[in-house]
């Protein structure tokens, strides 16, 4: 098993209801592992409607869903929507390309300032709140 197989089997197995997203070169493999697993995908027409797909979804039925983006400006151009499902706490995953050796330090924070876990999966595959703070905390 490769190790785009083993995150889309992963994911799957969270509860994973859908996928949004655009792909590319950095996400292409493991957004098609998804799908090979059932997760059904939404192609969007930039990254930022599909973020807000992914996280009026995740709203509507109150299951995970997915934002799969590519690298760099992919991710970047998605932020917005990020931060509003972030915000509001609501269970959505971002699965973004990386480049090896090239992600610097401010990228990273960025990042995890912006996401913060508000949700576990449980045992029965549905998702369950949970009140956290979205902080920066080092590499």
């Amino acid at each position: 098993m490769k190790v785009d197989e083993a995150i889309g089997r992963a994911i799957a197995r969270m509860g994973a209801a859908q996928i949004f997203g655009i792909v590319g070169s950095g996400n292409f493999r493991t957004t098609g592992a998804m799908i090979d697993e059932g997760v059904p995908f939404v192609s969007a027409r930039h990254e930022m409607g599909a973020a807000c797909m992914a996280d009026a979804h995740a709203r509507a039925t109150g299951r995970l869903a997915v934002l799969s983006v590519h690298q760099g400006c992919g991710l970047s151009n998605a932020l917005t929507g990020i931060g509003e499902a972030a915000k509001s706490r609501t269970p959505v995953l971002v699965v973004a390309g990386d480049t090896p050796g090239v992600t610097t330090a401010a990228t990273s924070g960025l990042i995890r300032t912006v996401s913060s876990p508000a949700w576990e999966p449980s045992r029965s595959g549905s998702t369950h709140r949970r009140p956290r703070c979205a902080t920066s905390r080092g590499p």
